[in-house]
């Protein structure tokens, strides 16, 4: 089967979205299948076409500005349409309205979109909800991370799920933890609930911090901790005694690693959000998921 995915952002630029079309993507490499990425360009340096892990990555790029930046990721994709029209099933990660005039131009191609969460602006503008319902309306399938994401945008996905995790070694991490280290992992802003985790450190000032992101509040961050900026997490989680997770994947990891789990949510979805994932008493294998995905694929 040849898969087109399109995303947003893709690697090298990390981020939970990232990481699990990367995933999904070798995992379905592995099983036989061909994975193109078709995604924004967000360096210049990066090249137009390449090879990761066998999977083929093809980047565009385009203005940060809404209207023309749209129009103009839609003349990319239409200069890109050979990936449609050779794809079995064309797979977008939130972003939907990237292939919305396509679906049009090719009503027969098999579509699928995965909502990973929310856009970060609370109350969800109306927007959003309305784009979200028009996207899960076209689309021949649906996956939603979370119950939430589906009852606050009023959709009915197909599948409900939670990410994923590589598969658990016997190491013990546990006894190698320092308890006084804490591991901040994501955005770094307001929305991330940076300030009542800063009135949390201003009560127990024994805890040292090491922040794994980045964002317009990295200055503050200097104040009570290391800096990391946007690498790769686990080899703090394996020493740090706490984590504070910025999403589904970092709590999945940070749980693997034997952490502790801190969470500070500023708005009623991320609260329910927490709530429900800490529910969750096991999660997938990266393979498990991707069987979910050809699931998906094979019976709508």
């Amino acid at each position: 089967m040849k898969i087109l995915f399109i995303t947003r952002l893709y690697h090298p630029h990390l981020g939970g979205v990232e990481k699990h079309t990367g995933e999904i993507s070798k995992e379905l490499i592995k099983k036989g299948h061909s994975v193109t990425i078709l995604t924004g360009k967000y360096d210049r340096n990066l090249k137009n076409e390449e090879v990761i892990d066998k999977v083929k990555v093809v980047r565009f790029s385009y203005p940060q500005v809404k209207l023309l930046g749209l129009l103009a990721i839609w003349v990319s994709i239409y200069q890109n349409r050979k990936l449609i029209e050779n794809a079995d099933v064309i797979h977008c990660h939130d972003v939907f309205i990237w292939y919305l005039p396509f679906r049009f131009f090719y009503p027969k191609k098999r579509v699928y979109v995965t909502f990973h969460g929310w856009e970060g602006i609370w109350p969800i503008p109306t927007k959003n909800i309305l784009i979200r319902r028009l996207s899960a309306r076209l689309a021949k399938g649906v996956i939603a991370v979370a119950k939430g994401t589906a009852k606050y945008y009023g959709i009915k996905p197909d599948k409900i799920i939670y990410g994923a995790t590589n598969k658990i070694s016997n190491i013990d991490y546990r006894s190698k933890k320092d308890k006084y280290k804490i591991v901040f992992v994501g955005r770094l802003n307001k929305d991330s609930g940076l300030l009542k985790f800063f009135a949390w450190l201003g009560k127990h000032k024994k805890y040292r911090v090491d922040f794994v992101g980045d964002g317009d509040m990295r200055n503050q961050c200097k104040k009570y901790g290391v800096v990391h900026g946007y690498t790769e997490s686990s080899p703090f989680m394996k020493e740090a005694g706490i984590c504070v997770p910025g999403g589904y994947l970092s709590f999945i990891e940070a749980k693997k690693y034997g952490c502790e789990i801190m969470t500070f949510p500023t708005t009623k979805i991320m609260k329910g959000f927490w709530s429900e994932i800490e529910k969750v008493k096991k999660f997938p294998t990266w393979e498990e998921l991707t069987d979910e995905y050809l699931n998906l694929y094979n019976h709508i």
